[in-house]
């Protein structure tokens, strides 16, 4: 029998594919951070706007059988740039700009493509190598840090590793001279429950998994694993946050300065109910400062059911920053343009949200994971191996961590 630690996306992932051979620990609630609230008839993501799409197609299709009834989208998103909606990424939403400012952009992108310049040590390197000085200080360079809350030259390059595109050249010159064009096509087409919101995903696949609501308090190692002094394992799955590991496994003392140096932002979300529609987009990043949140999401235009009728749901997100009053947040709606009248019905913090890749992460986890696996744990999923990964890439990788079990 195999014990799972943490009953997020991850933990039920593997728990589905394990099936019952495995038994799914949580402390609270299935779900982590895919997790959703009604309120006055208004649904609300709780842990942040998320949204599922892949390149495989088969993964997309084992995945949405967990949906049920789903909406299926194309992507409409926006940058607020200078009081104004670019469209989002910013590379495709040049056209949009004055022509004296789409110049700009054009000439020190063309520029960039021939000077000489030496290879990229951390984000904001890797920005201005790829993108060039014009798109990374108007866009780039201001949301990242508003996002990270650091010094961009303070993240190393193991956060662009399959995250953010190089974007084609061919993309870049058209929406320079006015030819609309689609970047990020991994996410462009997209899908969301019909009913229930984002939860909905993690509820339906914990129907069919052995799921123990029981904090696991104390891990022991011996001929095999013990977990509260009760029950016994021949292996571990760890989905749960590596921070807390520390406190449940007395060995993991011997690791805790790699644990302990381990970099994350937490996040704060507004659910905000409004009477009335909103504007035909799903979410808008928001690079500048005098608004207090980096990203608006519109979940009544994800599913009609996510509000009461004439109404519309909305949730804000904000990193590393706790103490935000619900003034400064219905301040950042209106100069958005959202005129209608809201209400900010609830707010949520979440400890753990977005994994940081500090420049000693690969050497911090590589001892980490070595450590767990020479006692047959292995480490899984956003907190639990400490790697930013999709819904679609947690799934896949769960099938190939369950295929090893099997």
């Amino acid at each position: 029998m195999i014990c799972i630690v943490g009953g997020g996306l991850s933990g039920l992932s593997v728990g589905h594919f394990l099936k019952n051979r495995c038994v799914v620990f949580e402390s609270t609630r299935i779900g982590g951070l895919l997790r959703s609230e009604k309120i006055d008839g208004f649904t609300f993501d709780t842990g942040g706007s998320h949204i599922l799409f892949s390149r495989d197609e088969y993964v997309l299709k084992e995945m949405l059988q967990f949906f049920g009834d789903y909406v299926e989208h194309r992507r409409r998103a926006f940058i607020l740039y200078r009081d104004k909606l670019v469209k989002y990424p910013f590379e495709n939403g040049i056209f949009s700009l004055p022509v004296q400012e789409r110049f700009e952009i054009l000439k020190d992108f063309v520029e960039n493509l021939t000077r000489e310049k030496k290879k990229p040590e951390n984000l904001l390197e890797w920005f201005r190598y790829v993108f060039g000085n014009a798109i990374t200080e108007k866009y780039l360079r201001p949301y990242n840090e508003k996002l990270w809350k650091r010094d961009l030259r303070d993240i190393s390059l193991e956060w662009v590793g399959g995250r953010i595109p190089n974007p084609p050249v061919d993309d870049v010159l058209r929406s320079a001279v006015g030819l609309e064009t689609e970047g990020y096509t991994h996410q462009l087409r997209f899908f969301y429950p019909l009913n229930g919101g984002i939860e909905t995903l993690a509820r339906n696949i914990a129907k069919n998994v052995n799921v123990r609501m029981e904090a696991v308090k104390k891990i022991d190692i011996g001929e095999k694993i013990y977990v509260n002094g009760e029950y016994e394992f021949e292996k571990m799955i760890y989905t749960a946050p590596l921070k807390d590991l520390p406190n449940l496994l007395h060995e993991a003392k011997e690791i805790k300065d790699f644990i302990d140096s381990l970099e994350y932002n937490s996040l704060s979300v507004f659910g905000i109910g409004v009477k009335g529609k909103v504007p035909n987009i799903h979410w808008i990043y928001v690079p500048q400062e005098d608004i207090v949140f980096h990203r608006v999401a519109f979940l009544s235009n994800y599913s009609p059911n996510m509000s009461p009728k004439n109404c519309s749901t909305i949730i804000a997100e904000i990193s590393n920053q706790e103490k935000v009053k619900e003034e400064e947040v219905v301040e950042g709606l209106r100069k958005i343009g959202i005129e209608n009248e809201i209400e900010v019905v609830e707010k949520w913090n979440w400890k753990f949200a977005y994994i940081v890749y500090n420049h000693d992460y690969r050497k911090n986890i590589d001892v980490i994971k070595k450590f767990l696996i020479e006692r047959r744990i292995v480490p899984f999923g956003r907190f639990g191996s400490w790697e930013y990964l999709n819904m679609d890439s947690i799934w896949k990788k769960a099938k190939e961590i369950s295929y090893e079990f099997l």
